[in-house]
């Protein structure tokens, strides 16, 4: 009688259509893509962007959501200042959770590297509400404070001498940031 090895079933992920979902948000945002991302955005989303600057807040509505995410493009992702990584995910019946690692390139070759976790509520494959916390908001609010607007309205180094100006404080403790990092010592939160 021959024995026959038994090989254990395929496991089947439950939650493959939470990172499908994922996966075609990212690649929307990464690319710009505003037509695809639409389609991931349910109509009554609301979305809970962190932080003390001009984009914080809750933004209600697909037309709301994706004019914000429109900004948050053309201020990173299209000038070459903020580098995404998709560092993993976890999931529930009806969360998901995208854990991001990314690299903030500012002026002078200097860099700052971040982390933070967005919170998807899905209703029916769409992003209903979401989320984002960042590992050091304080960072983020003086980046946005220093070249948000100035990168919206044409940017230029004119118009990032004028935010530095208004700024001060933004631009030493982003310095304070950058030489700590460099040093390899970027454990501490401002």
């Amino acid at each position: 009688m021959t024995q026959q090895a038994e090989h254990p079933a395929p496991t089947i992920d439950p939650h493959q259509d939470k990172r499908d979902f994922l996966a075609r948000y990212w690649d929307a945002l990464m690319t710009g893509d505003m037509d695809a991302f639409a389609e991931l955005v349910h109509d009554d989303c609301v979305v809970h962007y962190p932080g003390n600057h001009f984009l914080s807040g809750d933004h209600r509505g697909k037309r709301a959501v994706v004019d914000l995410y429109s900004k948050l493009y053309r201020i990173g992702i299209e000038q070459g200042t903020f580098i995404g990584e998709f560092h993993d995910a976890v999931t529930s019946d009806d969360h998901v959770c995208a854990l991001i690692k990314y690299t903030l390139v500012l002026g002078g070759g200097q860099k700052l590297t971040g982390e933070a976790v967005g919170v998807f509520h899905l209703e029916n494959g769409l992003m209903r509400e979401y989320w984002l916390l960042e590992r050091d908001q304080k960072m983020i609010n003086d980046i946005v404070a220093l070249s948000g607007k100035a990168a919206l309205s044409g940017g230029g180094n004119k118009a990032l001498a004028a935010s530095a100006v208004k700024h001060p404080l933004a631009v030493v403790r982003t310095a304070r940031r950058a030489v700590r990092q460099k040093r390899g010592v970027n454990t501490r939160m401002l």
